[in-house]
């Protein structure tokens, strides 16, 4: 994928906000042999480290033993626009919408019991709030059976990538027509898709 100035230009609030609302990332590594392996799984974003956790006969840990390299992503797909939205008879004007962010990081892996146990109580913190579990610690004997089974991934981030394709290469107007558009062809995720194009737009007046 490449990327554009004008399509990272997203604030860090902002874009803390996004990952940090996002249910699921796509966890990418490479064996051994290169084979690349994706996953998805439930996440933990601290800023500068994320907190995941494999089982231990999964495929990506065994990658991770040979390269700690690897690739954290979220993402929301906005769809895609007919090329007559933008010019009457010039085709490669349709294109697709979506908000991306890619952090490349190495992955350090632990199957300590209250290395697991404290990450286990955070990701719960995080996704059920409201409780409704016995908390998580290494000795409670409701969670030593499953503790010999998971490994904890701590990733820590070398870089960032960014890209909020989101029609910024356009002017004013025609941005104004495609949020029109898109509200007006009503399909599933357009009304996403005009908030994501109007956000560029009053992002843009603030400067």
């Amino acid at each position: 994928m490449i990327f554009y100035d004008y399509y990272a230009d997203v604030p860090d609030e902002t874009l803390r906000e996004f990952v940090n609302k996002q249910e699921l990332c796509r966890f990418v590594t490479v064996s051994a042999n290169g084979q690349p392996h994706i996953g998805l799984y439930p996440f933990l974003f601290l800023g500068s480290t994320i907190e995941i956790h494999l089982h231990r006969s999964d495929e990506q840990l065994e990658d991770l033993r040979a390269n700690k390299k690897c690739t954290f992503e979220v993402d929301e797909i906005h769809g895609t626009i007919p090329s007559h939205w933008v010019h009457a008879t010039n085709a490669m004007f349709a294109t697709s919408y979506h908000r991306t962010v890619i952090f490349e990081c190495e992955a350090d892996v632990s199957e300590d019991p209250e290395v697991l146990a404290a990450q286990q109580q955070r990701l719960m913190q995080h996704y059920q709030p409201d409780g409704g579990y016995k908390s998580v610690t290494a000795d409670h004997a409701m969670y030593r059976g499953p503790f010999k089974e998971i490994s904890a991934l701590t990733l820590t981030v070398r870089a960032r990538k960014v890209k909020w394709k989101l029609a910024q290469n356009r002017d004013r107007p025609t941005r104004e027509k495609l949020i029109a558009n898109l509200r007006q062809r009503a399909r599933p995720g357009d009304a996403s898709a005009a908030e994501a194009l109007q956000w560029t737009l009053d992002h843009e007046a603030t400067k």
